[in-house]
């Protein structure tokens, strides 16, 4: 249901995780709260394995709680943490959260610097199309030099969820980060990806979410609305700068735009610091340690 005035939409932000991922997951959920735009949606967190104490902070942050079941049969699923649940459920918010008009999902591995990110995502969800930030940048590795590792990396996983062929044909476009997205209750998309992502399942666990996704945009034309690169930040693949004169982390290139959310992808989760440029104040053109998590204040 579109409402054009705004005024009677309810809409949600979720995110999820287990025990282990709480550190990052709770961080998302500062960030979102410390904005605006973040401030104005329900919580909702699909609960893989909290511990009490920490389902106690959720709830005192506004959250509900949802333990999510699996939602497809598949080989190796009961090899998986129940971590993986997060991954699954995702088609189906809707009926994990039920009442809400708009949903935005956030991986617990993300935090919001500037809360126009978030608006975005919404303004784009009620148009009626699937919202998210593809994987392209002119700072980003695979944009320069680094396009035959990342080709072989998405190439391999396309093939394993589906086939060589739709992995021929579609690993030149550019890959939907499935981290961060924004939908209407009633879009045609939520069947699409359970649909292609339930058929994946049955061949491959790697990826196999965010391949589906890519699957029911470029191959089966489910519509899309692409936003800006500084909506979802993957830091694998670029770095971000530092403005010290704006206190904001920016894209690492001319006009350095600040980043709206900053991912965590892959190993930087893990590090404690990364090599970042200094843009503005006393050290800028240096090269220095910075720490890429969540400051604990307020986004702009």
């Amino acid at each position: 249901m579109r409402h054009p005035d705004h005024v009677s939409e309810r809409a949600i932000a979720i995110t999820g995780g287990d025990a282990a991922y709480f550190g990052l997951m709770s961080e998302c959920i500062g960030s979102l709260r410390a904005t605006v735009e973040g401030r104005a949606l329900a919580l909702g967190i699909l609960d893989c394995g909290l511990t009490d104490d920490q389902r106690a902070w959720c709830r005192a942050q506004g959250a509900v709680l949802v333990e999510p079941v699996w939602d497809f049969d598949f080989p190796g699923r009961a090899g998986l943490k129940d971590g993986y649940k997060a991954l699954t459920a995702r088609p189906f918010l809707p009926r994990y959260f039920p009442g809400f008009d708009l949903y935005l999902w956030i991986d617990g591995d993300c935090w919001v610097q500037q809360g126009d990110a978030l608006a975005l995502f919404l303004a784009a969800a009620r148009t009626g199309k699937l919202a998210v930030a593809p994987e392209i940048h002119r700072s980003m590795r695979h944009y320069r030099h680094a396009w035959k590792e990342f080709s072989t990396i998405n190439g391999a996983a396309f093939e394993s969820c589906f086939d060589k062929e739709t992995a021929e044909r579609l690993v030149r476009y550019p890959l939907i980060n499935a981290g961060v997205f924004a939908l209407p209750v009633d879009a045609p998309h939520w069947r699409g990806w359970a649909e292609l992502l339930g058929e994946a399942l049955q061949r491959s666990t790697d990826m196999t979410d965010q391949i589906a996704l890519n699957v029911m945009v470029y191959d089966k034309g489910f519509a899309c609305e692409p936003l800006p690169s500084r909506c979802n930040w993957p830091v694998h693949h670029a770095t971000p700068a530092w403005d010290a004169g704006r206190g904001l982390f920016v894209e690492p290139a001319m006009p350095y735009e600040a980043l709206g959310i900053l991912h965590l992808t892959i190993y930087t989760k893990r590090l404690a610091t990364l090599d970042v440029q200094e843009v503005g104040g006393p050290h800028a053109g240096q090269v220095r340690a910075r720490a890429l998590r969540w400051p604990g204040r307020s986004a702009i």
